[in-house]
């Protein structure tokens, strides 16, 4: 039986598959106005799945990384600028393969069936947990403090000046918060769940995903995430 996340990945690789095969039509009827409409929506469908793959399996970019790189590769190998360069090209096409060989062997934990947040959620609604935080981002740090608040769960983004001019491009763009749930109120950027909604932790875990992968461009090689209970 398929988990909610795995439904969910098939669902936007279905979606994926949709808008490339529409783009492809416009683009050979000549129709490059459509063609266009619809790769911003193939780009937001993509960051969407990566988001998700990312929660699956924590190596998913660093594979897609090199995935990237052969295909790169590959294209200056049928360039005739690069043809003498074709046994170097052959050589990083191999190491490239190689890496990604690796990262499928490693044995990792997905971040969708971490414990952590779901414990720290349940606990935090039956009351065994006041509130916690979940830092994301290293040097400089930036969280999400949890907390119960009017019959819902409150989840505030926190951050203090420092941080704020570190990631000023990410900050200015409020509507992007926006998309994702947030709302401001006393100029803090807050994400509220009602409790008569909560029956897992997955929706919260995908808005966390998006915001942490998304927004803040999370990468598990230079940032920390980990949580603090209050």
């Amino acid at each position: 039986m398929k988990s909610d996340l795995e439904e969910l990945i098939e669902a936007y690789e279905t979606e994926k598959a949709e808008l490339e095969k529409q783009i492809s039509e416009y683009v050979s009827e000549g129709d490059y106005l459509y063609a266009h409409q619809h790769q911003k929506g193939l780009g937001k469908v993509s960051n969407r799945l990566a988001v998700l793959k990312e929660l699956q399996n924590p190596l998913s970019r660093s594979i897609s990384e090199e995935e990237f790189r052969i295909d790169n590769i590959k294209k200056m190998a049928n360039n005739p600028r690069f043809m003498d360069a074709g046994a170097l090209l052959e050589s990083l096409v191999r190491e490239s393969e190689n890496k990604i060989l690796n990262l499928q062997r490693e044995a990792v934990k997905p971040a969708y069936d971490s414990q952590e947040i779901d414990d720290a959620l349940f606990g935090m609604v039956d009351g065994t947990v006041k509130g916690f935080k979940l830092y994301f981002k290293t040097s400089p740090d930036v969280f999400v403090s949890f907390g119960l608040a009017d019959h819902a769960i409150e989840i505030k983004l926190q951050y203090n000046d420092k941080e704020e001019a570190e990631y000023y491009d990410i900050f200015r763009s409020v509507n992007q918060f926006k998309s994702l749930g947030f709302q401001l109120k006393d100029d803090h950027l807050v994400y509220y769940y009602a409790l008569n909604k909560f029956k897992d932790a997955l929706e919260i875990k995908i808005m966390l995903a998006r915001l942490i992968y998304d927004l803040f461009y999370y990468d598990r090689r230079h940032d920390v995430a980990r949580i603090v209970y209050d």
